[in-house]
Order: C-alpha cells, then sequence, then structure tokens
C-alpha cells in the first residue's frame, strides 16, 4: 500500500509478511509438478506441499474470522487505535514458537486439519483468500484499537487472544509451514537421487 492508504509501519510490516508468504507458496508451487505437489515424504507420514498450504489456509480462514468479528465488535465500541500493535506476553510466546526451524512439533487440532480431497488450484485460491481476509484486518488496525479487541481462541476456548497478538502469530505460523513445504520439497529431490 501507498499513498493515501499508507499503513502504519508496524501494520505496513504485516502487510508485507502476507505479500512475501504469498509469493513463497506461487514460487513452491510453480516450481512443482502436480504429483511433487501432493508427494508426502516418509511414506507419507509427514505433509505435502499440498497439506503444508491447506493447512495454512484453513487456519488462516477459521483465526481470520474470529479475529474480523473481534476487530467489527471494537469498532462499534468506539475503539480507536492509539498507537503500535502490541501483543501481549503469552501471544508473543506463542508467536515466538511458531517461527522456524521447528523445534516442536504438535497435532493440529481438528478443524483445521488440512483436506487432502482439494485440488493445487483450490488450495492455493484458499490460500489467497485467507491473506486477503487478514490484509483487510490488517487495514481496519490502522484505525481500530487491536490492542484492545480480543476473541476466544476459536481451538482453545477458554482463551482469550488481542488481534494485535493474533496478527503476529499467523504470519509465524505461515512462516513455520513454509518452512516445513521447502522442507519436503528438499526431501523430495534428495529422493530423486
Amino acid at each position: 500500500m501507498t499513498g493515501m492508504d499508507a499503513l502504519p509501519p508496524d501494520l505496513q510490516s504485516l502487510w508485507d509478511q502476507m505479500d512475501a508468504a504469498d509469493r513463497a507458496a506461487d514460487g513452491l508451487s510453480e516450481r512443482l509438478s502436480d504429483e511433487e505437489f501432493f508427494w508426502a515424504p516418509d511414506e507419507g507420514r509427514r505433509w505435502s506441499v499440498a497439506l503444508c498450504l491447506d493447512h495454512l489456509a484453513v487456519t488462516n480462514a477459521v483465526y481470520g474470522a474470529a479475529m474480523r468479528e473481534a476487530l467489527d465488535r471494537a469498532r462499534a465500541r468506539g475503539l480507536t487505535r492509539t498507537g503500535p500493535l502490541a501483543p501481549g506476553f503469552f501471544g508473543r510466546k506463542f508467536a515466538e514458537s511458531q517461527e522456524p526451524p521447528v523445534k516442536r512439533r504438535s497435532s493440529a487440532p481438528g478443524k483445521i486439519q488440512p483436506r487432502p480431497s482439494r485440488g493445487r488450484g483450490e488450495i492455493l485460491t484458499a490460500y489467497h483468500d485467507a491473506h486477503d481476509l487478514i490484509r483487510g484486518i490488517i487495514r481496519d488496525a490502522a484505525t481500530v484499537d487491536a490492542n484492545r479487541a480480543t476473541f476466544r481462541n476459536p481451538f482453545v476456548g477458554l482463551l482469550k487472544v488481542k488481534v494485535s497478538s493474533a496478527l503476529y502469530i499467523i504470519a509465524a505460523h505461515d512462516r513455520r509451514h513454509l518452512w516445513q513445504a521447502e522442507q519436503v520439497e528438499r526431501a523430495l529431490a534428495a529422493a530423486r537421487t
């Protein structure tokens, strides 16, 4: 975004991270045939590039919908932006735990498990659509207080999350699974030799 649409630096950084993730996903997809895109290492026990990207698409859509509602409620309450995003301590730590390289693996909750039946085009469209949803939230956070807008974590209902924390979590989570997808591409190259 430029000119009249310029975002504050903290939000522009997150916008740029969404753009970088889109480019990384497109690059991975373009370098792989359909067979390679859906190839899963370790005899199918680990996720393929397709499953990594599908998981991100589903996760970002679910998390994004909850964030959108929280930001809309904050706007309705008249909570306007008063300064940069300030993720909470636990949100910041969770975002840091998502950064690659992956140190601890965990299972994705059922509602954000990838859908192995989707095709490449459908996965990439869903991935980009979810990022467009997040970009809308980033844009609105320029005027709405994302530090006071909160929502119940859609995966752990007892936890409340600040939208400001969630934006950093999503960006780190994207990098985590894009890194994982790159490891799959490397494993594929090694399997060919």
